[in-house]
């Protein structure tokens, strides 16, 4: 027997809504923090989520944790680095790009005695790991009181879901290869005369006004601007001076 017409709309209405709101939330880019809150208190609402971890693969071989919530430090900080050949729920579903769910604490113990300090609450256990592209890139663990029903990792709400994770890994590691880069090598091929404009951009003058402070055309300044603009990828000047002190450039 068929599931009824009004009881379908409702199930897709609360799929839409539940990716919906996990979508806005990732392109708000939340701390790793604030977005494992939203997928315990919404996303897992129904299964009555307790806690959760995200980890991700920015090492080659390692797990590192970036954010938690729900748990207390202490079953946390233990792990923020995991290499992948601990044996572990995490690093288990990341090697093998395979979801594990544990309906009891008993049944993790079995298989990982050495986590048996570790297991503080009776709740279901839960590694699934997030792809990008089709690429194992990250794991997302979560605790919940409810067990998720067998067809869990393969339904297409899950599969939403990770999507999503997945988008919100890539631009987490994005934003950080962006704050972490080095722009040393920038501030090395400026000319001497791009470093002194820089260094006008502080005082807040026209082009004009620098053009007069260093004897050269508007012109020219113009567009040693561009160039400078070009250099540190940005289009404004408050930027290029905080991209160059961060550089070392005085």
């Amino acid at each position: 027997m068929g599931i009824p017409e009004v009881l379908k709309r409702v199930i897709i209405t609360d799929t839409t809504k539940l990716l919906a709101d996990l979508a806005k939330t990732v392109l708000e880019e939340p701390k790793p923090e604030q977005f494992l809150a939203h997928i315990v208190n919404r996303t897992l609402a129904p299964i009555e989520g307790r806690g959760a971890v995200l980890g991700v693969i920015e090492r080659e071989g390692f797990l590192d944790l970036q954010g938690s919530y729900g748990y207390a430090s202490k079953m946390v900080e233990p792990f923020m680095r995991i290499p992948l050949w601990t044996p572990m729920p995490l690093t288990d579903a990341a090697r093998t790009g395979e979801a594990n769910i544990f309906n009891k604490p008993e049944d993790i113990i079995a298989k990982y005695p050495h986590l048996k300090d570790s297991i503080t609450e009776k709740a279901v256990t839960v590694s699934i790991p997030v792809l990008f592209r089709n690429t194992v890139i990250g794991v997302l663990g979560f605790t919940s009181l409810k067990a998720p029903s067998p067809e869990f990792p393969k339904s297409e709400a899950t599969q939403g879901v990770l999507a999503l994770c997945g988008l919100y890994i890539r631009n987490l590691l994005a934003n950080k290869a962006e704050n972490n880069k080095d722009y040393a090598a920038s501030v090395k091929s400026l000319s001497a005369r791009q470093k002194q404009i820089i260094n006008l951009f502080k005082e807040d003058l026209t082009t004009d006004e620098m053009a007069e402070r260093l004897k050269y055309s508007s012109s020219t300044i113009k567009q040693d601007i561009i160039k400078i603009y070009a250099i540190f990828g940005v289009n404004n000047r408050s930027s290029v001076v905080e991209l160059a002190e961060r550089a070392g450039l005085s």
